[in-house]
């Protein structure tokens, strides 16, 4: 293995870990205040984007990078509990599209203030310019997922 590489796994292994430390200390703290999951928040999270319109199921999977049966998993309670509905997809009667219920809509709010306070406090180290240097250093890694995710917020 040469020098690079070594770096560049270095850097891999201290991304992957500073990601899941992260994830881990939001994930408990939704579930203690909310008891609600980090993927379900995530699912609320982009319903709360997809608007009145809602969201095809199948897409939801892709945009969130997990399997349509896992996505089906972390829907289904909250299907159960109010927070999203299911509606017959427009354009293809074959389809479901899910959409975050007036309920949902206050629980996400109230879950992204949390969600937002514990990330500023991460990167609260890092000065506005470090931050900006560090999304543009991650875009030039090939992640196809993420190019298309700037895309969509950009539109």
């Amino acid at each position: 293995m040469t020098a690079g590489e070594r770096n560049a796994l270095r850097a891999w292994l201290d991304l992957l870990t500073a990601s899941n430390a992260i994830k881990k200390e939001v994930d408990a703290k939704l579930r203690s205040e909310f008891g609600v999951t980090i993927s379900r928040f995530d699912v609320l999270s982009a319903l709360d984007r997809a608007g009145q319109a809602g969201q095809r199921a199948s897409d939801l999977s892709k945009m969130l990078l997990v399997t349509e049966g896992a996505t089906t998993q972390v829907v289904a309670p909250l299907i159960r509990d109010g927070y999203v509905a299911r509606t017959p997809c427009p354009n293809d009667g074959r389809a479901v599209n899910l959409k975050l219920t007036k309920k949902g809509q206050r629980l996400f709010v109230r879950m992204a203030r949390v969600h937002r306070q514990l990330i500023d406090d991460k990167f609260a180290s890092l000065t506005p310019t470090q931050i900006s240097t560090l999304r543009a250093l991650l875009s030039k890694i090939d992640l196809p997922h993420l190019a298309a995710r700037d895309e969509r917020n950009a539109a």
